[in-house]
């Protein structure tokens, strides 16, 4: 499989920086990473080549930089609220800059299994297709081999890249069923390797490819009907939290100021508006995206 190079989305340390640590500043990242046992395994499954202590002092050094941005972010916030640099303002400062430590450490160190997660949906949004042709050519006299291969050097995404490894397996002198293991083993989606693991049955029992070939594709599409239907239902109560936070929120919430506002006897200035759309705008953008990430993973 390819090797990936680029950083992570989101981090601001590069990773190619990252590899050229000098192991005396590992400590802390390999602190993380014995908290983190899982790490390992995440970023092999995301693709992201680096060892895992490297990853999480990067990951360190980025929520650092992130920390040392949002002190400005609360400082503009602080001057906004309060129309002053004072105790308020220093202490919104803080706040924010050490949420944003927290948050973007986390958010760093659980990238790869969020990544891995990714490249399996990529999987399985091209897994019917090439499953659909490997039946066909198989049905018409190819063999197993020569229909993977086939696959491998098709327009099927990631499907393609698993596949191209088995054909670098068996042409390396393994069997194919030792070569459909490896994949089974190393492969991100789980649809994809009870896929494996059925061929894999199969071969070793003298059955059908065929027939399990057609198994699974009725499988999966009875899986991607339930997926849809299933979004479908879910996108109403999404639809209906939208509504509210996209129009009922903003204007109840500059009511409820100005009514505050005037009980008080203190006004309301037009920063304060201001800083409620904006906050409104980020939730609903981030909102939008919460969405389109729950949308199935089906062929296109």
């Amino acid at each position: 499989m390819v090797k990936q190079t680029n950083t992570p989305i989101m981090m601001l340390f590069p990773i190619e920086n990252a590899k050229k640590f000098s192991d005396k500043y590992l400590f802390l990242g390999r602190f993380l990473s014995r908290v983190i046992f899982s790490l390992k395994y995440d970023l092999q499954k995301s693709e992201i080549h680096i060892d895992p202590e490297r990853y999480c002092l990067a990951s360190l050094i980025s929520a650092f930089i992130y920390s040392i941005m949002f002190i400005f972010v609360g400082l503009a916030f602080g001057a906004i609220i309060t129309r002053e640099i004072g105790v308020t303002t220093i202490i919104i400062m803080i706040i924010l800059s050490i949420s944003s430590f927290f948050g973007m450490l986390l958010f760093h160190l659980l990238y790869p299994k969020l990544a891995s997660f990714q490249i399996a949906g990529l999987v399985d949004q091209d897994l019917l297709f090439a499953l659909r042709t490997m039946l066909i050519q198989l049905s018409s006299g190819q063999s197993l081999f020569e229909s993977i291969k086939n696959i491998s050097k098709s327009n099927y995404g990631q499907v393609s890249k698993e596949f191209s490894l088995v054909v670098r397996d068996i042409n390396s002198g393994i069997s194919e069923t030792e070569a459909l293991e490896k994949l089974a083993f190393g492969t991100k989606s789980d649809i994809l390797k009870k896929t494996a693991w059925q061929m894999i049955t199969t071969l070793r029992s003298g059955g059908s490819i065929v027939n399990a070939l057609n198994s699974q594709v009725e499988a999966l599409v009875a899986q991607q009907m339930d997926s849809i239907k299933a979004y479908s239902a879910e996108l109403n109560l999404w639809t209906l939290v939208y509504l509210i936070v996209a129009a009922a929120v903003p204007s109840l919430g500059i009511t409820f100021l100005v009514i505050a506002s005037s009980i008080g006897g203190s006004g309301i200035g037009p920063e304060a508006v201001i800083l409620i759309v904006l906050l409104s705008m980020i939730i609903q953008m981030s909102m939008i995206m919460l969405i389109r990430s729950k949308v199935p993973k089906v062929v296109k």
